[in-house]
């Protein structure tokens, strides 16, 4: 199995050569390389010509001619981040700072950034895990033993908890075994998240294509609002989901209505299969995605993984801006970290 995939946002810098070289060229337990700064784990940011504006406010040149000045809140950045030395103004000390041309001090910065992402890069393996043994998860919960040692609680319905200090490799290493619904209570001091966010953390860094078969010939209903957070759905998937939410499309319907490459919209919609937003079934589909007024209503057969892995309830359908579909409601989606200009 591949380490887990981080992204690295740069801001600032007029030739970006040499930083992607010190990424591309870091083989460890975790891969990196460059990604937007939008979909970035973790950020690097040009400090030569860094300004304090005000309070945690500091602009920074773009670094390319024809681009104005990018200027940031330091205190909003939800990742981790690290400015490059030097830094020239005397009234700028940035909250943490690395030489690009001391590989001690890169190797330092990665492993602090390493630390800090371990939950995300724990989710990413664990989903490697759970897409090659998906068509054994018969059992509704499963206990991830290591040396006799409880390291893992995964509810394949939903929650799952991780203890803490686990690392990658010994997760790779824990023994999966089958247990009843009810052994799903987690210990207080294990990590939480579910099984939708591992796999659409796992689907969006992976080369592999994870879309069940079916979905390539089958006609594909909406079914409900995909259950991860709203910061980590982009663009695409909502896409998607505006074209379900109007109408029950095939794969190749689909590919016409965005204009998605095979790829792209495998990946896509393999997030929101995991996610429980889509499905085959009309009889899982929410109510008005099939043109039937009677879809969706009264008992659900179990869904997808186990069936599809998720839950059944139904949602209203998100749409882009300024488009509108029968019995749709909006999406907000909160943008993500952006250089404000």
């Amino acid at each position: 199995m591949n380490a887990p995939l981080m992204r690295m946002g740069l801001i600032g810098f007029a030739d970006e050569q040499y930083l992607l070289n010190l990424l591309m060229a870091r083989s460890q337990a975790v891969r990196w390389q460059p990604g937007p700064v939008a979909d970035a784990d973790a950020l690097w940011i040009n400090g030569e010509h860094a300004l304090p504006v005000r309070g945690q406010f500091v602009r920074v040149p773009s670094g390319q001619p024809d681009k104005p000045a990018i200027s940031l809140n330091l205190s909003e950045i939800d990742r981790p981040f690290a400015f490059t030395l030097p830094v020239r103004s005397p009234l700028f000390t940035p909250p943490r700072a690395f030489d690009p041309h001391s590989a001690e001090s890169v190797a330092q910065i990665l492993r602090a950034f390493e630390s800090e992402l371990n939950q995300s890069t724990l989710e990413q393996t664990l989903g490697g895990e759970i897409a090659e043994r998906r068509q054994d998860l018969r059992s509704p919960v499963f206990h991830l033993m290591l040396q006799g040692r409880l390291v893992g609680i995964l509810n394949v319905n939903g929650d799952i908890g991780l203890a803490p200090g686990l690392t990658g490799t010994e997760l790779l290493q824990a023994q999966w075994t089958g247990r009843p619904a009810a052994a799903d209570a987690m210990p207080p001091n294990f990590s939480k998240t579910t099984m939708a966010r591992v796999m659409w953390r796992f689907i969006g860094r992976s080369d592999g294509d994870h879309l069940p078969p079916r979905y390539r010939q089958a006609k594909i209903f909406y079914r409900r609002k995909p259950s991860v957070s709203p910061r980590m759905i982009r663009d695409p998937h909502l896409a998607v989901l505006s074209e379900l939410g109007t109408m029950p499309q095939t794969f190749a319907q689909l590919a016409l209505s965005t204009g998605m490459g095979d790829r792209q919209l495998s990946q896509v919609l393999a997030a929101l299969y995991f996610a429980g937003s889509i499905t085959t079934d009309f009889r899982r589909a929410a109510p008005g995605a099939t043109g039937d007024s009677t879809s969706g209503e009264g008992d659900l057969p179990p869904s997808d993984i186990h069936s599809d892995i998720m839950g059944d309830t139904p949602e209203s359908v998100p749409t882009r801006p300024g488009r509108r579909s029968r019995g749709s409601e909006a999406m907000t989606v909160p943008t993500p970290l952006e250089p404000k200009r």
